[in-house]
């Protein structure tokens, strides 16, 4: 009986093939996970050192008090798919030294509508320009394109753009 004892304890210490396979597999996750985590911090640095653009918009006829509701920094989003897009650009009063929205409100005249304007307006976004001067949003399938309409919103209102123009922020 002592002789079966022996030869049992004889094979737990061996190392088989099936051993070294098992062996590989765990190494092998390991790897996969770390290989995961590098990508996910090189593209998450890579969105970080996008170039920002100003993307000039213009607002068709709306009411007033819509546009009077946009601030400055404020973020904007797509309507359709709660992406961001970037925030209300600003510029510093050189007068009063007070930041400003970068936006210019129109009352328009002669309409039998009260309190109705249109506006234009500036916007800050990260991404980078396409070779058709289109601006790729990272992390998403739409570019902001000159001529291309938009319904965007704020904290506080929600508006139909028209892209005018993409230039680089400085």
């Amino acid at each position: 009986m002592n002789h079966r004892k022996e030869n049992r304890s004889e094979r737990r210490g061996r190392w088989s093939a099936v051993d070294t396979v098992i062996l590989l597999l765990v190494v092998l996750a390991i790897a996969g996970v770390v290989y995961r985590a590098l990508v996910t911090i090189r593209k998450e640095n890579t969105a970080v050192q996008a170039n920002t653009y100003e993307v000039y918009f213009e607002v068709d006829e709306t009411y007033e008090d819509t546009l009077a509701e946009i601030r400055g920094f404020d973020a904007v989003y797509l309507v359709d798919n709660q992406q961001r897009l970037g925030y209300v650009g600003v510029y510093k009063d050189l007068n009063s030294g007070e930041h400003r929205v970068a936006m210019t409100v129109t009352p328009v005249a002669g309409t039998q509508l009260a309190n109705r304007a249109t506006a234009i307006g500036c916007m800050i976004c990260a991404g980078s320009l396409t070779e058709d001067g289109s601006l790729a949003i990272p992390g998403s399938d739409r570019c902001l394109t000159p001529g291309s309409e938009l319904v965007v919103r704020t904290d506080r209102a929600i508006l139909t753009i028209r892209v005018t123009g993409i230039r680089s922020h400085s």
